[in-house]
C-alpha cells in the first residue's frame, strides 16, 4: 500500500495519479492524500520524477502505535536518529506528536533529532539534505476516525531541479509564464509521447515533455519573439533536435505538422492580456473572452478540419475580482459544438466520492495560486 502526499490543487493531483496507475485501487483519499493498493513499487519509484502533482510517496502500513513504528526504524539506525514527522487527519497535532516520539525514543536509549522547524509538518526541500529517504526516516501519520496509517517515504519531488530548469529561461513578464510541475501533470493527463504545443510561448510543456524522457517535441507559435525564446530555452535543457515554427493557431487546418505522428496537443492556450490589481474590471474582461472566443472557434474548426484524433489538454483563462470568479463562459458553447470532453476523473471514483473531489460541472479542473487575479481552467477534450 502507498500513499501519494498531494500538491496544493490536490483534484489535478488526483487525477494525474489515477491516469499514470490506473490499475491501483483507492484505499483512502482526502486532499492531503491518496492512498492506493496493488502497485509494484518498481513501478512507482521508475514513474515518480514524472509526476508534477505528487509531493511525496510513502510506503504505508495500517498501524495504531507510531512510536512502535518509529522505534523500529530507528533501532536499524547508527549514530543519531535523524527524523521527520507530518501528521495528518483528526488530532494533528504534531508539535504534540513530535515531543511524545522524542520521548518515547529517549526512554529507549535512542538518541534522536527531529529535522520538523517551528512544529511545521516537514517539507520536500528538507527530506533530500537530511538524507531521510535513504535512512526511511521521514514519517507521514494519518489518522482517521476508524483507523490510522503510517508509513515512511519513499520517494520526494526534487524542488532544485524544477526551479533549475523553470529560472534557466528567458523570461518575458508580459505573458503568463505555465509552471513546470501544472505542465508535468498536463503532459501525463494527456497519455502523450509526441506533444505539439500550439502555444508554444517560452517552450515550458515542450521542455518538462522532454525532462520526462520524450523524444519528439514540437511547438508553434504567431510571436516570432517566442519562437526565439522557446529555442533558446529548449536549447539550454536539451541537445534534442525540435521543431518549432511560426504559426498563427487561427490557421489551424492549414498546419502541415500533424505527419510526424503527433498523438497529444498539450497546451497554455492564449489567455488574453495581462491585467493588474489596477486595471482588471469586468468590461475589460468581457473584451477579453469576446476576442478569445474568436481565435478559438477557428483554432478548433481548424482542428476538426484536419481530423485530429489525438487528444488535447489545454487551459483557458478565469478571473477573480473581489474574491469572485469569472469564466470564460464562450468556451464552453465552443468546446460543445467541436469537442468531447473528457472526464478527468474515472467514473468508478467520482461516484464513490464526494462533491469536493468531482470536476466542475463544465468537465474541468482549475488551478490557480493565492493572490492571482487570472487562473487556469483545464480540459482534457478529442476532436468530434
Amino acid at each position: 500500500m502507498h500513499g501519494f502526499q498531494l500538491g496544493r490543487e490536490f483534484k489535478i493531483s488526483i487525477a494525474e495519479i489515477l491516469t499514470v496507475f490506473p490499475e491501483g485501487k483507492i484505499e483512502l483519499v482526502n486532499k492531503h492524500l491518496l492512498i492506493i493498493n496493488g502497485l509494484k513499487e518498481e513501478e512507482i519509484l521508475k514513474k515518480a520524477k514524472n509526476i508534477g502533482g505528487t509531493i511525496k510517496i510513502i510506503k504505508i502500513e495500517k498501524e495504531n502505535d507510531f512510536k512502535n513504528f518509529i522505534l523500529k526504524k530507528a533501532e536499524n539506525n547508527r549514530g543519531k536518529f535523524n527524523y521527520g514527522i507530518s501528521v495528518f487527519g483528526i488530532d494533528s497535532n504534531l508539535k504534540k506528536t513530535l515531543n511524545e516520539t522524542k520521548r518515547y525514543l529517549s526512554g529507549k536509549n535512542i538518541s534522536s533529532r527531529f529535522v520538523n522547524k517551528n512544529f511545521e509538518n516537514i517539507s520536500s526541500a528538507q527530506i533530500i539534505p537530511e538524507k531521510l529517504i535513504e535512512n526511511k526516516s521521514d514519517f507521514t501519520i494519518l489518522r482517521e476516525k476508524k483507523s490510522s496509517y503510517i508509513g515512511y517515504t519513499i520517494w520526494t519531488q526534487n524542488i532544485e531541479e524544477y526551479s533549475k530548469r523553470d529560472y534557466s529561461k528567458s523570461r518575458d513578464m508580459k505573458i503568463g509564464m505555465l509552471p513546470p510541475k501544472l505542465s508535468q501533470m498536463m503532459i501525463n493527463l494527456s497519455g502523450g509521447k509526441t506533444i505539439y504545443d500550439p502555444f508554444v510561448g517560452l517552450g515550458t510543456i515542450l521542455i518538462e515533455s522532454l525532462a520526462m524522457g520524450n523524444k519528439e517535441v514540437y511547438g508553434s507559435d504567431f510571436n516570432p519573439d517566442m519562437i526565439e525564446a522557446s529555442n533558446k530555452n529548449i536549447s539550454n535543457f536539451s541537445n534534442t533536435k525540435t521543431k518549432i515554427f511560426l504559426f498563427d493557431a487561427r490557421d489551424m487546418e492549414k498546419n502541415t505538422i500533424f505527419s510526424n505522428n503527433i498523438d497529444s496537443i498539450v497546451t497554455e492556450g492564449f489567455l488574453g492580456e495581462i491585467m493588474t490589481k489596477k486595471n482588471i474590471n469586468l468590461e475589460r474582461i468581457n473584451i477579453q473572452r469576446k476576442n478569445l472566443s474568436k481565435m478559438y472557434e477557428k483554432f478548433f474548426y481548424g482542428l476538426k478540419k484536419k481530423n485530429f484524433r489525438g487528444n488535447i489538454v489545454i487551459t483557458f483563462p478565469f478571473w477573480e475580482i473581489d474574491k469572485k470568479y469569472y469564466y470564460f463562459i464562450e468556451i464552453y458553447d465552443i468546446l460543445n459544438k467541436y469537442c468531447n470532453i473528457i472526464p478527468l476523473f474515472p467514473n468508478s471514483f467520482t461516484n464513490s466520492y464526494g462533491k469536493e473531489f468531482h470536476s466542475t460541472k463544465s468537465g474541468s479542473l482549475l488551478y490557480k495560486r493565492k493572490n492571482q487575479l487570472v487562473g487556469r481552467e483545464l480540459f482534457k477534450l478529442t476532436i468530434l
